[in-house]
């Protein structure tokens, strides 16, 4: 509270001089997560310059091993990473951690760590109100549920979910892998994407029990040896859409969200036809506008661009942008619709682009800034 406080005599201060317009945040962070070694960093802070479009690096973490996923708590006090490093030494598990966040700074310091359960944690997510965090872990296809402590550290595991199944591709899909969780605008409900078995898992979330409730007759199904990867509901809460990883294509469906069931509408490809090298994609995005979509091509090297037609939600194809880098994993538009930033994996970057929202396409700002293997970005306003 009390520095809350000398937060806005700051901010107040700044007004009068007018160094700030009314309203105007006065600082902007980026977080980013990336695939490192034992004992190097592998959390990095940044501000970010809205007028200018660049990145400072502010601060670099060390201590867990790939933090691969990042999310932030909606009070932006606190964050949380999904690593591969294990805190049991006789398990194969991944690991969560939990950090507070500095609300003058935007510096992190660390709170707890739990075991996920799991192997290769590889995506978290939380609820609006901050109570529940909900991590999917690949190689053992399963989802954990963790309580968030008033100090915003990580409870102990209070559900594990154990996917079952497979699909048509052998060396992909020989069993579950979750790699994503998603939970519903409303908060009812959880949707694990699961590579492995071509599901979207729907899940009811009981906060009484900190549970999930299966609901299976929700569940979204994919083309087989599509393989989904990650999933997005749009603001008006009618529409939902899933990339998927193995068949380089995205998946339109409508969302119900009495009943949180998922109804296939429309399947688009993500590259350019006559395109025949290898192509992964990975993640998916809407405008804060609700008007556009986009997907990552690790391969082709670019985000895919659609517009979304606000009658019926179906996608129509506006343009493929570089990346200017190798393998773009996760990407992020920024709030305000004005700024995407990409990561590109094995290219050891991050590119920032100028978001044009009459015509969704994107321009590259000139700032690239080199860094390790990233591939998660979030951002928050103090």
């Amino acid at each position: 509270m009390y520095i809350r406080l000398i937060r806005i005599i700051i901010i107040l201060s700044l007004v009068t001089m007018g160094n700030i317009s009314p309203g105007q945040s006065t600082l902007e962070i980026i977080y980013i997560g990336t695939y490192t070694a034992p004992g190097k960093p592998g959390l990095f802070v940044f501000k970010f310059n809205r007028k200018s479009g660049d990145l400072e690096l502010i601060q670099e973490v060390g201590g867990m091993e790939s933090p691969s996923y990042l999310e932030i708590n909606p009070n932006g006090k606190f964050l949380y990473s999904a690593n591969r490093s294990t805190v049991i030494d006789d398990k194969q598990w991944g690991s969560i951690s939990s950090y507070s966040i500095d609300q003058l700074s935007g510096r992190i310091t660390h709170l707890n760590d739990q075991p996920s359960f799991g192997s290769e944690s590889c995506h978290v997510s939380i609820d609006s109100k901050g109570r529940l965090v909900f991590v999917a872990n690949y190689t053992t296809g399963n989802v954990s549920v963790f309580p968030i402590i008033p100090d915003g550290s990580l409870g102990t595991i209070s559900e594990s979910v154990q996917h079952t199944g497979s699909s048509i591709d052998k060396s992909r899909q020989e069993g579950p892998h979750a790699h994503c969780t998603t939970v519903s605008p409303d908060d009812k409900y959880l949707y694990a994407t699961d590579l492995g078995i071509d599901k979207i898992k729907s899940y009811r979330i009981d906060y009484e029990n900190n549970k999930l409730i299966p609901i299976p007759e929700s569940d979204g199904l994919v083309k087989k040896g599509a393989g989904p990867r990650h999933f997005t509901i749009h603001t008006n809460e009618k529409y939902a859409y899933v990339i998927e990883e193995l068949s380089s294509s995205i998946t339109f469906f409508d969302y119900n969200k009495e009943d949180g069931s998922l109804t296939e509408r429309q399947r688009i490809s993500t590259i350019p036809e006559g395109f025949n090298d290898i192509n992964y994609c990975a993640d998916i995005h809407i405008s804060p506008s609700g008007k556009y979509l986009y997907g990552s091509n690790r391969g082709h090297n670019s985000l895919a661009i659609y517009s979304i037609n606000q009658e019926d939600g179906m996608l129509s194809i506006v343009d493929y942008q570089s990346t200017f880098g190798e393998w773009p994993r996760n990407f992020l538009i920024d709030p305000n619709g004005e700024f995407v930033f990409v990561a590109n994996q094995n290219s050891d970057n991050i590119v920032v682009f100028k978001l044009d929202n009459t015509s969704g396409k994107l321009k590259k700002t000139g700032e690239i800034n080199d860094l390790p293997k990233p591939v998660c970005i979030k951002h928050l306003k103090l």
